[in-house]
């Protein structure tokens, strides 16, 4: 069965609005193993290994990324490195700059967490740019009215891609989200009809 590995944001969860919507529409269509949605560390070497295991433990089935914000981020270099299909929900495009802004003690109300986020983990961001993305296999998702990231970067960085969904207004979280859920499972082939 193919499969939606969802990839939350800096300070996130698996418990994320879209996570939970996209939950909901995988139950609803009687596939709940279709979504595939980890905690992830807040290390960013340590969330790509945790996310390559389940790929490569998930590739054979047929499985699609869709990544919001840093999970955006994380999921293009994935897509590359595996040849995959991703969703990019307002993608922190220039995580490794705009990170700079968070360097310090840091709390994710979702998990409780308490860390510090240091100049290490910027070069680990560093190396996870995609600087040639392949077009075919996004699906770029942005709103302009984002008040954490410039959706123009994002743009950008995905000149040309398969399917683009580009809003005003909105936000950071990407207004009204659920509005997508069936053409996700579509784009994923989870839902086929």
């Amino acid at each position: 069965m193919t499969a939606l590995l969802y990839i939350h944001g800096f300070n996130s969860s698996e418990r994320s609005h879209k996570a939970t919507v996209l939950g909901q529409a995988v139950k609803k269509i009687g596939l709940p193993d279709a979504l595939i949605s980890p905690r992830l560390s807040w290390q960013p070497a340590k969330a790509i290994e945790q996310l390559e295991s389940i790929i490569e433990a998930n590739q054979q089935q047929g499985l699609t990324l869709i990544g919001s914000s840093l999970g955006g981020f994380y999921a293009a270099y994935l897509a590359e490195k595996y040849r995959l299909k991703a969703i990019l929900v307002n993608p922190a495009v220039q995580a490794p700059v705009l990170l700079q802004d968070f360097l310090g003690p840091q709390f994710n109300p979702y998990t409780n967490e308490e860390y510090e986020l240091t100049q290490a983990h910027m070069i680990e961001l560093e190396k996870l740019v995609v600087t040639k993305p392949t077009a075919d296999l996004y699906w770029l998702m942005i709103q302009e009215g984002d008040e954490v990231l410039d959706y123009k970067e994002a743009l950008k960085a995905f000149p040309k891609t398969a399917r683009l969904t580009h809003e005003e207004k909105g936000d950071h979280s990407f207004t009204e989200f659920e509005r997508f859920s069936v053409e996700i499972l579509r784009f994923a082939e989870i839902l086929t009809e």
